[in-house]
């Protein structure tokens, strides 16, 4: 077997000028530029080696330790396009999601947002579900006819049709006050 130790670990070709596969020092080529941009360290041929390919370099694994000046030029071209590809990649991935969230922005800009009339709802649904708590069952059609409501709340614009359901609401109202309830004790009705 030939001597390893002036062998190129990729080509297997002889050379005197051979570069140690663990020596990080600067080619610079335009990968060192780009990696000086981006303040990244210089790769060491083994490193390289590991990034181009998805055989295992280890120190004293018996291959040789060294590699020729245009191997090691070419497996910098490909970590550089390596590099850029996963930078297009970056790159398109977010003017997807850019164009995915425009699409969502166009359609949310159709639908009616009125969103103070929605939060003034909400907080009546609310006070509806507190107030109406005992109304649970579906209403027959003719429960759903509109029944005239002439107890009207002194404290707000809404109207009840029963006094029960205004004693209720008004609850509500006395809620945070120091104002005791008006129901009365419990063993005090004769």
């Amino acid at each position: 077997m030939e001597d390893l130790a002036k062998m190129c670990r990729v080509c297997m070709g002889e050379s005197m000028e051979l570069v140690d596969i663990y020596d990080n020092k600067s080619m610079g080529d335009k990968l060192s530029l780009e990696l000086e941009n981006s303040r990244e360290s210089e790769p060491t041929p083994a490193d390289l080696f590991k990034n181009c390919s998805d055989l295992p370099v280890s120190s004293g694994d018996g291959f040789p330790e060294k590699v020729c000046e245009p191997c090691l030029m070419k497996m910098r071209e490909a970590l550089r396009f390596k590099r850029r590809y996963a930078k297009s990649i970056a790159y398109l991935e977010r003017v997807k999601a850019e164009k995915i969230d425009q699409e969502i922005s166009e359609i949310l800009e159709f639908e009616d947002w009125d969103l103070v009339d929605r939060v003034k709802s909400e907080d009546d649904e609310e006070e509806n579900k507190k107030v109406d708590y005992f109304q649970t069952k579906e209403k027959t059609p003719k429960e759903q006819e509109e029944k005239p409501r002439p107890f009207k709340c002194p404290d707000c614009p809404k109207t009840f049709t029963g006094k029960a359901q205004l004693t209720m609401h008004s609850r509500i109202h006395t809620k945070g006050s120091k104002k005791k309830s008006t129901r009365p004790k419990r063993g005090s009705l004769k």
